[in-house]
């Protein structure tokens, strides 16, 4: 097995991602229907805000990518990027977040105040990659661990909220993300793979760390507003 064989690094992340949302606060309580409505109302309005800036990050990946030449990797890492950012502008993400927030009954969205905590997670990846001790595949990892972290959480979102909050309409935003975000983990993965010089500690490291950040990023919300 190589160390970034995809398959055997998946089975790892996810993993720990489960035990991670099994200790978490949030994703604890909403799986027992302890949450106020208003409460759960709440968190996912700041998950919304945060999702709609979620590209930028896909725009650190390239930013800090090597120049062509450099790997043998940067033209599929490009192109994978490049293949992640067409499904966020083609597959109607935003308006499947609306429909979703509107089942939730959120009805006016741009009304939602952005959180500090909310901002600090927005930015917290281009903080972490932008800085020159950090590899452009340290970013891409990272990137792809998060994806990661989304298949799980999805899972106990879908469950939860039509047995405990009624909430039966809206769901193929997680439904459609639990597919994709697996796939865009494998091909980014990859895509990384395929850079002998890569360090997998490093890279695991980074990966396992974006998966802690996502999560506890639900827990401070959740922390802020009940």
């Amino acid at each position: 097995m190589q160390q970034l064989d995809s398959r055997a690094v998946s089975e790892s992340l996810e993993s720990y991602s489960r035990a991670r949302l099994a200790e978490s606060d949030f994703f604890s309580d909403l799986s027992a229907g302890k949450i106020k409505p208003g409460h759960v109302r709440e968190v996912f309005g700041q998950y919304y805000k945060w999702r709609n800036r979620f590209h930028r990050w896909f725009g650190i990946c390239v930013a800090k990518s090597a120049p062509f030449g450099d790997a043998q990797n940067v033209p599929r890492v490009l192109g994978e990027l490049i293949t992640c950012l067409e499904e966020e502008i083609s597959g109607n993400h935003h308006g499947l977040a609306l429909s979703f927030l509107a089942a939730l009954g959120i009805e006016s969205p741009e009304r939602i105040a952005t959180l500090p905590v909310t901002d600090a997670y927005s930015e917290s990846f281009l903080r972490c990659y932008l800085s020159a001790d950090r590899s452009g595949d340290e970013a891409l990892a990272a990137l792809a661990g998060r994806e990661l972290a989304v298949p799980s959480r999805n899972r106990i979102i879908v469950s939860a909220l039509p047995r405990h909050y009624g909430v039966t309409s809206g769901l193929e935003f997680f439904n459609l993300h639990t597919d994709l975000e697996t796939e865009h983990f494998r091909t980014l993965w990859e895509a990384l793979a395929h850079d002998t010089r890569a360090d997998p500690g490093k890279l695991i490291e980074a990966a396992r760390l974006e998966i802690w950040e996502h999560i506890a990023f639900w827990d401070d919300v959740y922390a802020v507003i009940h």
